[in-house]
């Protein structure tokens, strides 16, 4: 049995952090990358309600996955719309003030957003 903490930070480590576990995300194309989505949307749920993440654990995860050029590349090119719901997930954290994000990484994430909401945009319109 482990505390919500415990497998918060569990998860994050085996999973969100762990570059098997993405590379084994990349496999699978579109869902791959609506998976890893789910599972930040799982991340704030817990957080929100208990209080589990701390702000280096999002800063990593920043850094490791919206933030990382190749894997924003991926899932620019086979789902948008999961990079736009993590990179959304991670802004409202830290203007909910679960993250103390530092500047820097809150203006990357902020201009990653738009990027991928300027790519969605065009998609539309085709």
């Amino acid at each position: 049995m482990r505390t919500t903490t415990e497998e918060a930070r569990h998860v994050f480590r085996s999973r969100l952090l762990n570059p098997k576990w993405i590379q084994g995300l990349k496999e699978h194309g579109y869902k791959g990358a609506g998976d890893l989505s789910k599972a930040m949307d799982i991340i704030i749920g817990w957080d929100a309600t208990a209080d589990v993440i701390d702000d280096c654990m999002y800063s990593r995860f920043a850094r490791k996955v919206p933030l990382d050029p190749q894997i924003q590349e991926w899932m620019q090119a086979v789902n948008p719309y999961a990079l736009q719901n993590i990179l959304d997930k991670l802004l409202e954290a830290s203007a909910r003030g679960l993250w103390n994000a530092d500047d820097a990484i809150e203006e990357e994430l902020k201009q990653a957003y738009l990027d991928v909401e300027s790519e969605i945009e065009e998609i539309s319109e085709d």
